[in-house]
């Protein structure tokens, strides 16, 4: 390969780097996609009108459902739901997705490459958290049931996390924004 060759190569992969920031853009344009408080973009797209009660007398929908982005360094904070958490792949790279369960950590790919999963459920209380694992964007689905409600969601704090489970504190210092 001659020196002249190597900058025409070069450029070509920073032209495909920037496409693919453009691709994270266009989707998070076309979608509406707003800030997620636990990093990320995301925006609800189905909310079932079917009620049922939950943990005593709460009322919560049967399902709902979001489209969820992360781009970049972007990650999802190690949180925990009071429900059932159901993430499908859409686009883009893969996701790494990091959940504890009995004190255990196990660490999943999301995406559509050999051994990926386009689809994994995650079950109600437990801590999770995400991270791009391969491009330079994934666009995901999470499906929710019982219906997702911010008074569910707890935002993980690295202290409280580290405490938990000190034998996970590189993930989790890497995955938690407080």
């Amino acid at each position: 390969m001659s020196f002249k060759a190597r900058p025409k190569i070069h450029i070509q992969i920073l032209f495909r780097i920037s496409n693919l920031d453009n691709e994270a853009k266009r989707w998070i344009a076309r979608l509406r996609l707003k800030k997620h408080p636990e990093g990320g973009h995301f925006r609800e797209t189905y909310r079932s009108e079917l009620v049922l009660k939950v943990r005593g007398n709460t009322e919560r929908n049967i399902a709902s459902a979001i489209y969820y982005m992360l781009e970049g360094k972007e990650f999802s904070a190690f949180h925990r739901v009071k429900s059932d958490e159901i993430w499908h792949h859409y686009a883009g790279g893969s996701l790494s997705l990091y959940v504890i369960k009995n004190g255990k950590i196990s660490v999943l790919a999301l995406g559509k490459a050999d051994r990926e999963y386009p689809q994994f459920t995650i079950e109600k209380d437990c801590w999770m958290a995400a991270s791009i694992k391969s491009g330079s964007f994934c666009l995901i689905g999470c499906t929710v049931s019982p219906g997702f409600d911010f008074r569910d969601w707890e935002l993980a704090t690295r202290s409280q996390l580290t405490a938990e489970y000190p034998k996970h504190q590189r993930i989790i210092k890497s995955h938690t924004i407080v």
